[in-house]
C-alpha cells in the first residue's frame, strides 16, 4: 500500500511597517500565531530602521528579510515608495498562499503584485487618515472593492469610524486588542507591599500629543513620578532641558528600551496612559503601554479613552480621569496615592491579573480570529 502523499506546506508572508522591536509588538505576535495555526513557515518583510539591529529567531518557522532603501523609509515619500516596490518584487517571486499586510504603511503593496494571494489579511493598527489623503482614497478603493479577505483592528471604535467613512460591509472584521502575549510576557507581578511606592509614566513626551506641560505643574513637584521616554515636538530641545531640570519627587529618566522598562515597571505602583485627543487616531487609542502594565500587575491610571476606559471599569483594574484636564489628571494621581497600601489598591493589582489571564492576553485575542483563518491548500 502505498503511503499518503503529503500536501506542501502553506506558504506565508507579512509586510511589516516597522523594524521588529520598534514598537507594534502585534506584528511579531501575529506572524508566530498565523505560523502555528497553519504549521507553517514564513517570512517578514520589515524596512530599514537603522536604530534597530535585524533579529532572527524571534518564532519558529519564522525569516525576517530587511529591505535597504536609499531613503529612510518613514521620512520621506521615496523612501516609501522604494520599500513597497521591492517587498511587492519580493512577493512576487514567493508567491505565498496568505500574505499579511501590517499598517496602512503597506497596503499599496496591493497594487504592484501580479497575481492576488488567495487569502489577504489587512491588520489596520493604526487609522489611515493620519497618513494622508492618498490613504484615505487607497483605504477606500481596497475596502469597497474586497481586495482583502480579512481587517484586523485594535479597537472598537476605531473599525466603526472606518466602516462609517469607508462604506465597506463585506469584508470580515475582527477586533483583536493590543495584549501582552501569556506565554513569553516575562512578566512577573510584585507583590504590592514590594513595591517602590512611586508612579510610572513611560510613552513618548511632547507638548501637544501628551501633555508633557501637565508635569511642570506646581502641584506636581512633590509627586513621585518617574518619567522614560523620546521628547518630541517642535520644541523638543527646550522641552528637553526643562525636563532634565526637573527635581523634587518627580524626575526624567530618560530612554530605555522594552525589555529594561518591563524589569523597572514591576516595581511602580501604577502606570499613566494618556493621549490628547487632537484626532480619532487619539481619542480611540489602543496603547500597548495600557496592556502591558495590566499584565504586570501595575494598575493604569488612564486618561478616558473609550477602550482603556471601558476595561478598566469592566475589571475593578485601575483608575480612569474624569477628562483630560490637568485638574482631572491630578485628582486622579491624587486618588491614586491615596489608595496605595490599602486592602483596595491590592485588589486592584489582583484584577489586573485575573483580567489578564481571563481575556487581556494575546492567545486570548487570537482566537476571535482563528474562525477566519480559511484553507488555503
Amino acid at each position: 500500500m502505498g503511503g499518503r502523499e503529503m500536501s506542501p506546506k502553506v506558504r506565508i508572508a507579512g509586510v511589516s511597517d516597522v523594524s521588529l522591536g520598534l514598537g507594534s509588538p502585534q506584528v511579531l505576535y501575529f506572524m508566530r500565531s498565523v505560523l502555528a495555526h497553519y504549521d507553517a513557515e514564513g517570512i517578514l518583510i520589515e524596512p530599514d530602521q537603522p536604530e534597530i539591529h535585524l533579529m532572527q529567531g524571534l518564532a519558529k518557522g519564522l525569516n525576517i528579510h530587511r529591505i535597504y532603501s536609499a531613503f529612510h523609509p518613514h521620512q520621506s515619500f521615496a523612501g516609501r515608495t522604494e520599500y513597497i516596490i521591492r517587498s511587492a518584487s519580493l512577493i512576487n517571486k514567493l508567491r505565498p498562499d496568505i500574505l499579511i499586510l501590517f499598517c496602512t504603511f503597506t497596503l499599496p503593496v496591493l497594487f504592484k503584485l501580479k497575481t492576488r494571494p488567495p487569502f489577504v489579511i489587512y491588520y489596520a493598527y493604526e487609522m489611515p487618515f493620519s497618513y494622508g489623503e492618498l490613504d484615505v482614497k487607497m483605504n477606500r478603493y481596497v475596502l469597497n472593492n474586497s481586495l482583502v479577505d480579512l481587517i484586523i483592528f485594535p479597537e472598537e471604535n476605531r473599525a466603526i469610524q472606518t466602516l462609517k467613512i469607508f462604506g465597506c460591509r463585506k469584508i470580515p472584521i475582527v477586533i483583536l486588542y493590543n495584549c501582552e502575549s501569556s506565554i513569553d510576557s516575562g512578566y512577573e507581578v510584585l507583590q504590592p507591599k514590594l513595591r517602590n511606592g512611586r508612579i510610572l509614566y513611560a510613552g513618548t513626551i511632547d507638548s501637544v500629543r501628551t501633555f508633557a506641560e501637565y508635569f511642570f505643574h506646581e502641584k506636581m513637584r512633590l509627586i513621585p513620578l518617574d518619567i522614560f521616554g523620546n521628547i518630541t515636538g517642535p520644541d523638543k530641545e527646550n522641552l528637553r532641558e526643562r525636563f532634565q531640570k526637573l527635581c523634587g519627587g518627580i524626575r526624567y529618566l530618560g530612554v530605555v528600551n522594552r525589555e529594561t522598562l518591563k524589569n523597572v515597571q514591576k516595581s511602580y505602583c501604577y502606570r499613566v496612559v494618556m493621549w490628547n485627543p487632537v484626532d480619532d487616531q487619539h481619542l480611540y487609542a489602543a496603547p500597548n503601554k495600557f496592556f502591558e502594565a495590566i499584565a504586570a500587575g501595575v494598575p493604569p491610571i488612564t486618561a478616558p479613552h473609550p477602550q482603556c476606559k471601558m476595561l478598566v471599569r469592566r475589571y475593578k483594574c485601575g483608575i480612569v480621569m474624569d477628562d483630560w484636564s490637568f485638574d482631572s489628571f491630578y485628582e486622579a494621581i491624587r486618588q491614586a496615592l491615596e489608595i496605595y497600601g490599602t486592602d483596595k489598591y491590592d485588589r486592584m493589582v489582583e484584577n489586573c491579573r485575573k483580567a489578564f489571564v481571563e481575556e487581556l492576553n494575546w492567545e486570548k485575542q487570537f482566537e476571535k480570529v482563528k474562525p477566519f483563518l480559511k484553507e488555503v491548500r
